[in-house]
């Protein structure tokens, strides 16, 4: 069976540098309602209106 990877885990720098595979039930990929990609590109996440930062 195949593993289920969330658009927004694709989206993210992290799962495209294979530092995550896409399993962590914490991230805020696995639940937040809004496209990453934009909130990854301004570097500032919409939902809760704060900086994000990557190593």
């Amino acid at each position: 069976m195949e593993k289920v990877v969330s658009s927004n885990c694709r989206r993210c720098p992290y799962y495209k540098n294979k530092k995550c595979d896409g399993e962590d039930k914490n991230c805020i990929c696995k639940f937040c309602p809004r496209n990453l990609g934009v909130c990854i590109s301004t570097r500032w996440c919409k939902e809760t209106e704060s900086a994000l930062i990557f190593d």
